[in-house]
């Protein structure tokens, strides 16, 4: 089984967070009304009620590396043989070397 991992990492808490909302906020909307949006301003209109918080439920934010390793260590117990660790904001060099030099070596 391959799991898809939906996580916002950065270094500070409230940036973290921030940026999960500024590029992810739109996706966790449920199926039924994803399709009934059609144009890029509907996205964006639909995406003015989700509130930062919200994201807590569809997204894994933190700023400590240890969180993020106990969440994928429940995955691997989960029986999942396969984790895709996608970024949802956009610091991807941060988190290519924290999770490179802390999280995925905690792992394996």
């Amino acid at each position: 089984m391959i799991l898809k991992v939906q996580l916002s990492y950065d270094r500070n808490p409230e940036t973290a967070l921030q940026k999960a909302h500024q590029q992810w906020r739109n996706n966790i909307f449920k199926n039924i009304l994803m399709t009934e949006l059609i144009t890029p301003q509907q996205f964006d209109a639909a995406g003015e009620f989700v509130q930062p918080q919200e994201l807590y439920e569809h997204v894994r934010i933190s700023p400590d590396p240890q969180q993020h390793i106990e969440w994928l260590h429940k995955d691997i117990e989960l029986g999942f043989d396969e984790l895709i660790l996608h970024n949802v904001n956009r610091e991807q060099q941060q988190f290519i070397e924290v999770f490179g030099e802390k999280v995925i070596p905690a792992l394996v």
